[in-house]
């Protein structure tokens, strides 16, 4: 049976213990789900080090924010409450499928997990042969939700019709965009598929994409491809690259000189990305479901003041991501009753919308989507974002 739940947390009193060693629990109970039937573990291999913490910090704390408001609010049922364990991945594959297997021997209702692309191509096969329901919290590689296994409660910009699409058919004419260099990391499968959706929105649009530049995702140096692409001198240049790559390729483009318009996805909505950049990442347009000085829809409202209230910051779409997938997960195991995973993921499979940060998202395959284009923000040379109307 379909259904629709809406959550609407009732005070943000934080009644869960963080405890942050290698692992962050939040409730204060063991890692033992059997140990008492009104509490749920959810487990979360998550990236707290390494060159993707950027994005990596801001997905725990969201999920951290949600659980507690789950918790808080009652949401599941009198006395029944949420534990959140995490544990760092690394940006190791192989740490994160052994994480999983783990909190599924220790009888995880679910696992938030994918923060990154080859993670989640290295954890898909597993969930799917497993019983335990995997959360994919911001990875964007193509075609991997198959419920009642897996499940993705963010956007994916490149879906046909979707953010990308509707995004380049905007700017591109609005601009007179007409030669274009697409630069991918060609070590990362969703990079290089994003850059077909590109190219394809671009051709759509009259523009010529004159050279595709490969990178690799791990590269710091880019002076040469850089230079290469100064010399072209296209009217854009598009990054469908990662986000400390697309930073340091803005940084190396912008000490060669190129000063014209470059485009990009929300990965590169980070602050912290900017100050890498060196404010190479100036005057790049990317668009947006999620920001929080631009969002105002009832359930952003609410998350915004909680967020702010806890980390005395403004959540980024890294945040809200991680918030949406803990509330995702909460729906099921309230749905289903129980905290056992198969019921879960049946629960989670019949969930068709979700009330969230973003608005209202539809659930297809277990895919969240989205009608609406987002917002166009451009960076500043200050590090601010300024919405672009055309």
């Amino acid at each position: 049976m379909s259904i629709t739940i809406t959550h609407r947390p009732r005070g943000r009193t934080v009644v869960a213990s963080v405890v942050a060693t290698l692992a962050v629990v939040l409730s204060g109970c063991t890692s033992d789900a059997s140990a008492d039937d009104d509490s749920y573990l959810v487990g979360f291999p998550a990236l707290l080090s390494g060159p993707a913490a950027f994005a990596g910090v801001p997905i725990t704390q969201g999920a951290e924010l949600a659980a507690e408001e789950i918790n808080d609010s009652g949401f599941l049922g009198e006395g029944k409450t949420v534990e959140l364990e995490m544990e760092d991945v690394k940006s190791d594959p192989a740490q994160a499928i052994a994480l999983y297997k783990q909190f599924a021997a220790d009888g995880a209702s679910g696992v938030l997990c994918c923060g990154l692309s080859a993670e989640a191509g290295a954890l898909a096969p597993v969930m799917t042969q497993d019983q335990v329901p995997g959360i994919v919290t911001s990875a964007i590689l193509a075609d991997i939700t198959e419920p009642p296994h897996l499940f993705r409660p963010h956007i994916l910009p490149s879906a046909e019709g979707g953010i990308y699409d509707q995004f380049i058919d905007t700017v591109v004419p609005a601009e007179d965009i007409e030669t274009v260099v697409i630069v991918v990391n060609g070590d990362n499968d969703a990079m290089v598929a994003d850059g077909e959706v590109w190219k394809a929105g671009l051709e759509r649009n009259g523009a010529e994409v004159v050279k595709t530049v490969s990178t690799n995702s791990t590269d710091t140096n880019f002076t040469g491809p850089a230079t290469e692409i100064a010399s072209i001198d296209p009217d854009a240049v598009v990054l469908s690259t990662l986000g400390t790559p697309s930073a340091l390729m803005a940084r190396a483009l912008r000490e060669r000189g190129y000063d014209k318009r470059l485009m990009s996805s929300y990965g590169i909505d980070s602050a912290e990305l900017f100050k890498t950049s060196a404010k190479g990442l100036a005057g790049t347009l990317f668009a947006a479901p999620f920001h929080a000085e631009f969002s105002d829809n009832e359930e952003a409202a609410t998350f915004i003041e909680a967020y702010r209230e806890k980390y005395d910051e403004d959540p980024d779409i890294f945040a809200a991501q991680g918030y949406t997938s803990m509330w995702f997960l909460a729906m099921g195991i309230k749905e289903a009753d129980s905290g056992d995973p198969v019921d879960v993921g049946s629960a989670l499979s019949g969930i068709d919308t979700q009330d969230s940060v973003y608005g209202e998202i539809t659930y297809v395959e277990g895919q969240a989507t989205l009608s609406e284009p987002g917002t166009y923000l451009e960076w500043t040379e200050d590090g601010e974002l300024e919405e672009w109307t055309g």
